[in-house]
C-alpha cells in the first residue's frame, strides 16, 4: 500500500506577503509579478499574519464597484487565516477547503508560515498521485478552522 499524500507534498513553499494597508491595485500587481493567486496579509508592525487575499477577492471587489486604487487589502482579505500543518493528509485539507468555502490554506509549522496550499495544488496532486491523495480520513469537525497533525 502506498503512503497517503500530505500537505507538505503538494504545498507551495514560496510565501508572498502584503501589508493590510496596501491597495488592491498593489496586491493585484504583486500577485501578477510573482505569478501567484494569493498573498498572506500582515498587519503593519506585527509579526503574525492575520489573513489572505486572493485574485478572486480582487475580481469580486471590482465586480462590487470598489476602487482598486483606494480600497485597502485589509478591507477585503479573508480573516482569520484558516491553517493546516505540513503533516495533514491532502484529503483532509481538501475537506477543510470545502467546508470553509476557501481555495487557499496557510501552512504553518508551529508559529512559522511555511507555505500555502491552494485548490490548484490539491488538483495537481490528485492528477499525479491518484489514490495517494484519496486516503481514508475522518470528517473535519464543523467548529474547527485549523488542523494540526504530523
Amino acid at each position: 500500500m502506498t503512503q497517503e499524500m500530505r500537505v507538505r507534498d503538494a504545498m507551495s513553499t514560496e510565501v508572498f506577503e502584503i501589508s493590510e494597508d496596501a491597495t488592491l491595485q498593489a496586491a493585484a500587481k504583486r500577485m501578477a509579478d510573482a505569478r501567484v493567486n494569493s498573498l498572506i496579509v500582515r498587519p503593519e508592525g506585527r509579526e503574525d499574519p492575520f489573513g489572505i487575499i486572493t485574485s478572486t477577492d480582487v475580481v469580486d471587489a471590482l465586480a462590487d464597484g470598489l476602487s482598486i486604487e483606494t480600497t485597502r487589502v485589509g478591507a477585503v482579505a479573508t480573516a482569520p487565516l484558516v491553517t493546516v500543518t505540513p503533516g495533514v493528509p491532502i484529503a483532509y485539507a481538501a475537506r477543510l477547503m470545502k467546508r470553509t468555502n476557501l481555495r487557499h490554506l496557510a501552512v504553518f509549522n508551529g508559529r512559522e508560515i511555511v507555505g500555502v496550499l491552494s485548490a490548484y495544488d490539491v488538483a495537481r496532486a490528485a492528477g499525479r498521485w491518484g489514490d495517494r491523495v484519496e486516503g481514508k480520513t475522518a470528517e473535519v469537525a464543523p467548529e474547527r478552522t485549523s488542523i494540526d497533525s504530523d
